[in-house]
């Protein structure tokens, strides 16, 4: 085990209490921060980078100006509404510490894993029969060092643990937690590997060769793939993945059906990133593109967070 001095510490930028969405019963979901890929639907942009950054709600902002007063770099103005200079700010949140209605607030809270840990153990009797933990962000296997002190942990409380994963990991370095994971929900978004480089910044390589690793080891897992129309939803592109997972030996393809609950987050970040704007699927349109993948011989099981989910 780490000696006090090794001992790690990981910026969580949520812990999303009761949530039913994010493997099975009613669990604790953990929003790392850090993400290796940038795909431009990113429901989480306050995960994807792996310093701590500040997040300006401008809803909550009553104007006081005590946020201007005290940054010591000057970057808060007020001319045209009140607005910050990110060219200078130097994420020092003191503008934060000195805001009354919390409309300034760093992205992330630093955990160490003892903390971390004492506080989902809080939720363990809503965690059964079938709830637990859920590792997400982010990409919570970006955290390895911190994993290997936080999973024995939850394990000796008999804790389940689920981890939703984009596959850009280093295996070797994440093999120890992973054989700690009782579920794993491993996202797919596309297998063009020159798509995959325009949408997410990265091609696939290292996270087909990370899933078939996974499925060697035997680990209960959910194969799914985010649904964007335009852009990964092409009939080929459908049939292509089929056909992958069939290949694998693999049955199953969970369709996550684009939404825009992530877009509005942008405007509070220093990002590059813009809405897409993208006109959520019908149940006729998401009903087809699922008609695709079961007509390849795979099971396609459509997931919307309104409604309950579809077999095809």
């Amino acid at each position: 085990m780490p000696t006090v001095e090794e001992k790690t510490a990981a910026l969580v930028s949520d812990l999303q209490r009761f949530s039913i969405h994010d493997g099975p019963g009613i669990r604790t979901t953990v929003f790392f921060k850090g993400c290796t890929l940038r795909c431009q639907w990113c429901q989480n942009p306050e995960t994807l980078k792996f310093e701590n950054e500040l997040v300006f709600s401008s809803e909550r902002c009553i104007a006081c100006g005590d946020c201007a007063k005290n940054c010591p770099n000057h970057a808060i103005k007020f001319d045209h509404g009140p607005h910050i200079e990110f060219s200078v700010c130097k994420n020092c949140f003191t503008c934060a510490d000195a805001c009354p209605s919390r409309a300034l607030e760093p992205a992330g809270k630093e955990y160490g894993a003892e903390a971390l840990a004492t506080e989902l153990l809080k939720d363990r009797e809503f965690y059964q029969p079938e709830g637990g933990v859920t590792l997400s962000g982010g990409e919570p296997f970006s955290q390895a060092k911190f994993l290997l002190e936080l999973l024995p942990i939850l394990k000796r409380e008999k804790i389940h643990i689920t981890a939703e994963t984009c596959g850009h990991f280093n295996y070797e370095a994440v093999l120890p937690s992973l054989k700690m994971v009782d579920l794993i929900l491993f996202d797919l978004k596309a297998l063009n590997p020159d798509l995959h480089q325009r949408l997410t910044g990265k091609d696939n390589e290292l996270i087909l060769k990370n899933l078939r690793r996974i499925l060697d080891l035997k680990i209960p897992h959910q194969i799914r793939m985010p649904l964007i129309p335009g852009l990964n939803d092409q009939e080929s592109e459908l049939k292509g993945i089929a056909e992958f997972l069939k290949s694998l030996g693999e049955p199953e393809l969970w369709l996550l059906p684009y939404h825009r609950l992530g877009e509005s987050k942008l405007k509070k970040l220093n990002t590059e990133m813009k809405p897409l704007g993208l006109k959520s699927y019908s149940e006729k349109d998401l009903r087809s593109k699922a008609g695709i993948v079961a007509a390849c011989g795979i099971t396609a099981r459509t997931f919307n967070f309104s409604v309950p989910p579809s077999t095809f």
